[in-house]
């Protein structure tokens, strides 16, 4: 359920950049993003318990964790101005995909 909400804001977040932002002609790197995403996949996964991962879970969970997420953190940071939206953004929303991992749909229940 949080990994749905957040990935869908994150989307919201990309197309928004997408449809606003005037183009920048310098070289974007997801990199730094993507260690942010994947810091909070593993920060998420610590704090809903460690379940379990299956494979197909696993999968879902990084994609989101790490691609989408260092996406939307470089449209956050683009959109905003502010360099600390991006790494907030990579973080928190890293930390909601690993709930992709949990039996249930919210966690702590």
């Amino acid at each position: 359920m949080i990994a749905t909400a957040a990935i869908v804001a994150d989307i919201v977040l990309i197309l928004t950049h997408r449809v606003r932002a005037v183009p920048d002609p310098g070289k974007y790197a997801p990199w730094p993003y993507m260690a942010v995403g994947l810091t909070g996949c593993a920060a998420g996964w610590l704090v809903v318990g460690r379940p379990e991962a299956a494979w197909d879970d696993l999968f879902l969970a990084l994609v989101c964790g790490v691609v989408v997420t260092s996406e939307a953190a470089h449209a956050a940071r683009a959109l905003s101005g502010r360099p600390w939206v991006g790494w907030a953004t990579a973080l928190v929303s890293g930390a909601a995909a690993a709930t992709w991992l949990l039996p249930d749909p919210l966690p702590f229940t």
